[in-house]
């Protein structure tokens, strides 16, 4: 069925010339078209002002099956989150409690908590019970917005639980209609076994798990958090090297507690993302620079956890692609709400609203690989976005702790948020 929608008060096709991803000066001009108009099927068939569309109708070059009057509404690309830990098992609300009254992150992770906490809960979890949780959770974020997420394993620390995670995640890319792109995050932390024994799970992870992961396609990407406390950068470059061995692209969580380096070893193995960034040094974001690494901020982090934010400033002008992601995860940013990632990046990480709408869609689909469908909305892509039932898309940012989403639809059809599946 071909649709056109019309008199969009605010359409936000992001950019024009088929631009893959913005950095620098260039994420400053968002492309938006005032009482635009959209005609689409599956893909975008034409983009332009609503009076150019009635004319094309009037000459038969458009023959809309349906319209839609979309006067007072909003229409984006809808966000592509590119970093989540969206399956896993347990409850750490007492932890939140613990940390707002005064403990770090660091203390409650020597006490047993953060992530190995959800690792425990995750090993004893089924399968229905990880699909049913993380269902849950897509379908807020679908409601919120998000029309294309990277998930991450890295809560079983384990062959078969990695695995298990992998599997969840692939069931459901087939169970809900958003593209989902599965990471493979066995070096999230050392599991309690192997403790005292780290180099021996390195080994694990490049001579099981990898291998593993491989031989049933359950990843695209394999990450590593390197940083004080976790993964050196020796034991990183062994596991992206094999990684990289088995066909996996790379991903790394770097320089969120200290600056140990990961940025620059990420640039050096040539990673697509290096994400957080806190502590991130400038020697490492030339590097990220010269290598064409994009820069995957999360403000939702620093504010969860009360850390400094990522030098988003001296980034851009330094001209590296930012992507925003929610980092989703049950211990350090417990929202799949990107319309708060947004709020938080304007108010508190330094980006301005064009700035963050490019982030959140267009370069955080390129650093997933699949901005040439999706990320902004151009003749071509897909036709994928979310109508906001406000006037400008500005709104969003002015007036928050709101859903502004009235509807999400995924190629060229609306998606019914509530079942989700």
């Amino acid at each position: 069925m071909k649709v056109l929608f019309k008199n969009i008060s605010s359409l936000v096709t992001i950019c024009r010339n088929g631009e893959r991803f913005l950095a620098g000066e260039d994420m400053n001009y968002v492309s938006e078209i005032k009482d635009g108009a959209i005609f689409f099927d599956e893909k975008i068939l034409w983009v332009g002002e609503t009076v150019d569309a009635e004319e094309q109708i009037r000459f038969g070059k458009i023959k809309p099956d349906k319209i839609y009057d979309l006067k007072g509404k909003s229409v984006i690309p809808g966000f592509v989150d590119s970093h989540t830990h969206t399956v896993f098992a347990g409850d750490r609300s007492d932890e939140f409690a613990q940390r707002v009254a005064g403990a770090t992150y660091q203390e409650i992770a020597a006490r047993g908590g953060g992530i190995l906490k959800t690792v425990s809960a995750t090993r004893k979890a089924s399968v229905e019970q990880l699909f049913d949780n993380a269902s849950r959770f897509l379908k807020n974020a679908i409601a919120h917005g998000t029309v294309a997420l990277e998930i991450k394993s890295g809560y079983g620390l384990d062959v078969e639980t990695e695995l298990k995670i992998l599997r969840v995640i692939r069931r459901l890319a087939e169970n809900f209609p958003v593209d989902i792109v599965p990471t493979f995050l066995g070096a999230h932390d050392f599991p309690p076994e192997y403790r005292n024994r780290p180099d021996e799970y390195v080994d694990l992870i490049c001579n099981v798990m990898i291998p593993r992961v491989a031989e049933e396609n359950l990843a695209q990407y394999c990450d590593c958090f390197v940083d004080k406390g976790y993964f050196t950068i020796d034991q990183a470059r062994r596991i992206f090297e094999t990684a990289t061995k088995f066909g996996l692209k790379i991903r790394m969580h770097a320089d969120e507690l200290a600056d140990v380096g990961a940025a620059k070893l990420a640039a050096e193995l040539w990673a697509v993302s290096a994400d957080h960034l806190l502590f991130v040094s400038d020697e490492s974001l030339d590097a990220m620079q010269k290598a064409g690494t994009i820069a995957t901020l999360l403000p939702g982090t620093s504010y969860f956890i009360r850390m400094p934010y990522a030098p988003a400033k001296k980034i851009l002008q330094k001209g590296i692609p930012i992507a925003l992601a929610s980092d989703f995860n049950p211990g350090s940013c417990f929202t799949e709400n990107m319309q708060i990632i947004l709020s938080l990046a304007v108010i508190n990480l330094g980006l301005n609203c064009q700035q963050s709408m490019v982030a959140s869609t267009l370069n955080g689909a390129y650093s997933l690989g699949i901005s040439h469908r999706l990320g902004s909305i151009e003749v071509g892509k897909d036709a994928t976005f979310a109508i906001l039932d406000c006037p400008s898309y500005l709104e969003m940012f002015y007036h928050f702790g709101v859903n502004h989403v009235e509807s999400i639809w995924i190629k060229g059809e609306k998606v019914e948020i509530d079942s989700g599946v």
